[in-house]
């Protein structure tokens, strides 16, 4: 990257949305943090965060996204900006993401250089978690997991809140605070960062759904 290239970050995964301009050194030049919905706060929270760092989007050089997991509508309306701006604006279609559970790993990592083995969680559906282990201190790709996988864990367990949840937290889980400005610590980690052609978001798993079968209605009588 050129030492002038900035890049705009945006996360709609969590309970607030974000949105930041970081440049080649790791230094942002601007971070905002908004709660309510993303519909309400995605683009108001980019308005601000621009305004903050005196710059335009003809200024972005590439763009930094969270993929997921998390909440669908902030992540569907991160894809849905930026997909617009890169056909306004060619030269900063440059596209990076990240996943929310690597972020976190190697965000705890950082702050514990000691931990060598856990596992981070994230409520995904009932009995089913967004998870990712970490191993002798390595992080590994995000899956899904099982409540019994989960009580199976014998390192300890990590819990990421969501914004809209479908079951309590692990009982023997620490909570943890989702901060997307953490990544100016952990950006140069292998494989936290990852080049797209276009926007691409992270899918838990396939959708299930019974067919329906038309059938003429029949009157009781």
């Amino acid at each position: 990257m050129q030492d002038d290239h900035i890049s705009l970050v945006i996360d709609g995964s969590g309970s607030t949305v974000f949105a930041g301009l970081l440049n080649s050194q790791d230094q942002w030049l601007a971070t905002i943090d908004r709660t309510g919905t993303p519909l309400e706060e995605l683009f108001p929270a980019i308005e601000e965060a621009l305004q903050q760092a005196k710059l335009s989007l003809a200024d972005i050089r590439s763009y930094i996204y969270c993929e997921g997991p998390g909440s669908v509508l902030g992540l569907r309306l991160c894809a849905m900006a930026i997909e617009i701006w890169t056909r306004l604006y060619p030269t900063s279609a440059q596209l990076y993401k990240y996943n929310s559970l690597q972020l976190t790993a190697h965000t705890l990592l950082h702050s514990k250089p000691e931990l060598h083995e856990a596992l981070i969680v994230a409520d995904w559906k009932k009995g089913a978690w967004n998870a990712l282990y970490i191993r002798e201190g390595q992080v590994g790709a995000a899956e899904v997991i099982d409540d019994a996988a989960l009580d199976a864990c014998r390192s300890p367990v990590y819990h990421l809140p969501q914004r809209k949840g479908w079951q309590s937290p692990p009982a023997n889980a620490q909570t943890l605070q989702y901060d997307p400005a953490e990544l100016s610590k952990v950006r140069k980690m292998p494989t936290l960062l990852q080049a797209t052609e276009g926007v691409e978001l992270y899918s838990s798993g396939i959708n299930t759904f019974q067919k329906w079968t038309p059938a003429r209605h029949r009157a009781q009588g």
